[in-house]
């Protein structure tokens, strides 16, 4: 079993650094053109002139996002009776964002939260459960400010962005597509067992091995969701305060533009239109198939923004904003994550070498 476990954190490992070998090549190249168009001593000279109280409101906006996520774990994990400190929350919390951050549609941060979930003996049906409602409560809060600053600023949005519009759409889609799926999953057992079926017998047209021992495991894991989720909907309480806790996450998350805009001696255009810009923005490429949506994002970013920054500060309103809301928490969450995983095997090796103490 030791050993498994062991093989088990050694292809996390490898998957993980294969990532983040990947995430580092685009962010190269994506900053050799961002610098190639803007001088780094100019934006180094724009920094250096920024009005610092708005940036650090920028920052702990930031800094806030991973400590609402793990409220929000917390919360779910102990209402399904899993005794959890918010340590632990925190850190399932910026270890997802770091992978899902590394990973092509920020498909990794789930399978890693819920493995470090099960190396604290949460169960799989909880923490894949909690996870489930976590993903649902984004999509559908993310969703709905999508819609909102849609209705108030899609000229704005469309024209900006020009041909790049149609990789939005695709965003959109994608973005909706999950959330159905989520939905589906919690609420309606017979939808999902049909796909399963369906997904069954696909496999077996297709002549794919093992095909009943996947859908058995797929049905189990059906059913245990379902008695997980009969559990919640007996306790709907959590879902408004997961709601809550992820309207305060997103809010924060969007207002980082402003206050970069605020930081660089502007206030003509209000927070409002900054959130609809950026709810709009956020979903078109959240789920576009780049590791933390780099490259996409900075074009995005430079098209839709051009009306709220004059020209000559734009570039470097992009680089700053950036760095705030996701390259340096890319760094520092990366450098929790090892420190929360190095710290819990330590525990793991103490606690095995006491035992073999006292029965020695």
């Amino acid at each position: 079993m030791k050993k498994k476990n062991e093989n088990k954190e050694n292809n996390v490992f490898k998957k993980s650094l294969i990532s983040s070998l990947l995430f580092i090549f685009l962010v190269i190249v994506v900053f050799y053109f961002i610098f190639k168009e803007n001088n780094y001593k100019e934006v180094q000279k724009i920094l250096f002139d920024a009005k610092k109280g708005f940036l650090l409101i920028a920052i702990l906006c930031m800094s806030s996002f991973s400590l609402c996520e793990a409220f929000i774990l917390r919360t779910s994990l102990k209402t399904l009776g899993n005794k959890i400190s918010f340590r632990d929350a925190y850190k399932y919390a910026i270890s997802g964002f770091f992978v899902a951050s590394i990973t092509p549609s920020a498909t990794g941060g789930d399978p890693m939260q819920l493995y470090l979930m099960t190396k604290d003996n949460i169960k799989v049906s909880h923490g894949a459960l909690t996870l489930l409602v976590k993903l649902l409560g984004f999509q559908f809060t993310s969703l709905f400010f999508a819609f909102i600053g849609f209705l108030f600023s899609h000229k704005l949005y469309l024209s900006s962005l020009g041909n790049l519009k149609y990789l939005a759409f695709l965003g959109i889609f994608l973005n909706i597509l999950v959330f159905t799926l989520y939905f589906l999953i919690i609420f309606f057992k017979p939808v999902i067992l049909f796909l399963v079926e369906l997904v069954a017998n696909l496999l077996k047209n297709l002549h794919i091995k093992k095909t009943d021992a996947i859908k058995e495991n797929l049905l189990k894991q059906v059913e245990e969701y379902s008695n997980a989720a009969g559990y919640l909907k007996q306790n709907k309480q959590i879902f408004f305060k997961v709601f809550g806790f992820t309207v305060i996450e997103i809010l924060l998350y969007y207002s980082i533009p402003y206050f970069v805009y605020l930081s660089l001696g502007f206030s003509k255009a209000s927070i409002f239109t900054f959130l609809s810009l950026q709810s709009v923005l956020y979903v078109s490429v959240s789920s576009l198939p780049f590791p933390g949506a780099v490259g996409v994002s900075e074009v995005a970013f430079m098209r839709v923004y051009k009306t709220m920054f004059p020209s000559k500060v734009l570039g470097s309103a992009m680089v700053i904003t950036r760095f705030i809301n996701f390259y340096i928490f890319v760094l520092y969450a990366g450098i929790m994550m090892v420190f929360f995983v190095l710290k819990d095997n330590l525990k793991l090796e103490r606690g095995r070498n006491g035992y073999f103490k006292r029965n020695s």
